[in-house]
């Protein structure tokens, strides 16, 4: 109960019990700006409400996601990990993206290595550099044919249509495209080889105050334990 109304007062001296959290834009299926909705904003709200908190989100660019608690109405970012170098306090790992290079299965381009990626055009999701180690960040800073966009739906396009050798992303966010593709332009997908050259990027909710940390932590065990968490996940499959 102490760290209930630690967090009451430091997030809303109108003593509200809504905790704002910030989330980067162009992430569907995790954020879903129009819906206020996807699997990270439905985990993170999940959690809070199984504290007794309710949770209102915060929509900002991707690039301003590391800067987001220097905003007083914002008490906590998701989307984060260590990498950020944020100082603030990090809550458990919440979720692990599946980032992985996805190359046309007609064009029969082979990779066993990051290295092997210095031979093509690459585009990859915004601050791939930070989150996918020091051999991804070398062959960036060597390769002019490497660039990053925000814009996810525009990989799956460029790849489509020869504009682009190798994309960069998450699993989740590359079908999901694929079906918004569809959906927006009528515009098929095609078959596509997926290579595992990066371990899962876990990302943690980076938050004002300690206590608000330990009460994200404690609804996240709820959720985990009582099989909501994997229900929000099977909903966006």
């Amino acid at each position: 109960m102490g760290g209930l109304l630690a967090i009451g007062a430091a997030a809303a001296p109108g003593a509200d019990n809504t905790i704002h959290v910030a989330f980067g834009e162009s992430l569907e299926p995790y954020v879903m700006v129009d819906s206020n909705s996807g699997i990270e904003v439905d985990i993170i709200r999940a959690a809070f409400a199984a504290r007794g908190l309710a949770m209102a989100p915060q929509y900002v660019s991707q690039p301003r996601l590391a800067t987001a608690l220097e905003h007083a109405d914002i008490e906590a970012v998701a989307t984060l990990g260590r990498q950020s170098g944020v100082r603030a306090y990090y809550s458990n790992t919440y979720i692990a993206y599946e980032d992985v290079a996805i190359t046309l299965k007609s064009r029969q381009i082979r990779l066993t290595q990051i290295s092997d990626l210095n031979q093509y055009s690459v585009l990859a999701f915004p601050r791939a550099t930070l989150y996918l180690g020091t051999e991804f960040r070398t062959m960036a800073s060597n390769n002019p044919r490497y660039a990053e966009t925000a814009d996810q739906l525009n990989q799956n396009r460029l790849l489509y249509r020869d504009g682009i050798d190798v994309v960069v992303a998450d699993r989740r966010i590359f079908q999901w495209m694929d079906r918004k593709q569809e959906l927006q332009f009528h515009e098929q997908a095609q078959p596509v080889d997926i290579y595992h050259l990066f371990p899962p990027t876990t990302y943690q909710l980076v938050c004002r105050s300690l206590s608000l940390c330990e009460t994200f932590n404690q609804g996240l065990k709820i959720i985990q334990s009582n099989g909501q968490y994997d229900k929000i996940l099977a909903t966006y499959r």
